[in-house]
């Protein structure tokens, strides 16, 4: 008897597959919040410029899921700013990228989408970081710009997100499949970054 063929399927294959809930989406969201109170509790305590740089890019994303709009747009551009300071540190992509994507958020809540799309596009033109090597971008911006139609913006964002994302080329192909049927892709482990 032949044996039989078990298709493999691989992780980031399958979680696309999910059905994401409003619930589980809110149970997400609460987890997030709970947490933000803690990142601008760090972000408090540092008293260089070189403490707030490492702290500003969770602190700016933070602030925006608290809804503390004003912190978070200030945040943001702190955190762009001292990224032109700290240029040769390990921690300028993680700024860059968390700074404009903090930015476009706001400016999508605006209704300004074309800031929103330039920002988008400013926060996948970096050149990387540990973090972003591994973990990948956020896809926060992205997924909403999705929510506004504006597929050919996410799948030119991917495409930038590949010079850095290497070890993410797989969620790119996959999220870049979704995009182009149509569908808005789960992100599940890039949305709340």
């Amino acid at each position: 008897m032949p044996k039989r063929q078990v298709k493999q399927i691989s992780w980031e294959v399958e979680s696309e597959r999910l059905v994401v809930t409003p619930a589980m989406r809110r149970r997400v969201h609460k987890a997030v919040l709970r947490h933000a109170d803690k990142v601008l509790a760090r972000l408090a305590d540092a008293s260089t410029d070189e403490e707030l740089f490492h702290a500003l890019p969770r602190a700016a994303s933070a602030a925006y899921h608290l809804g503390r709009l004003d912190d978070a747009e200030r945040f943001a551009r702190r955190c762009i700013s001292l990224a032109h300071q700290f240029n040769e540190s390990w921690n300028c992509g993680n700024a860059l990228h968390a700074g404009h994507t903090v930015l476009g958020l706001i400016a999508l809540q605006r209704r300004c989408i074309p800031v929103a799309i330039e920002a988008l596009h400013a926060s996948g033109a970096v050149r990387g970081s540990p973090q972003l090597g591994s973990f990948g971008p956020t896809m926060q911006l992205a997924r909403k710009l999705l929510e506004e139609g504006e597929s050919e913006t996410v799948l030119a964002y991917f495409e930038q997100c590949r010079s850095f994302w290497k070890c993410g080329s797989l969620w790119l192909s996959i999220w870049e499949k979704k995009v182009k049927r149509g569908a808005i892709p789960n992100f599940l482990m890039n949305l709340h970054r």
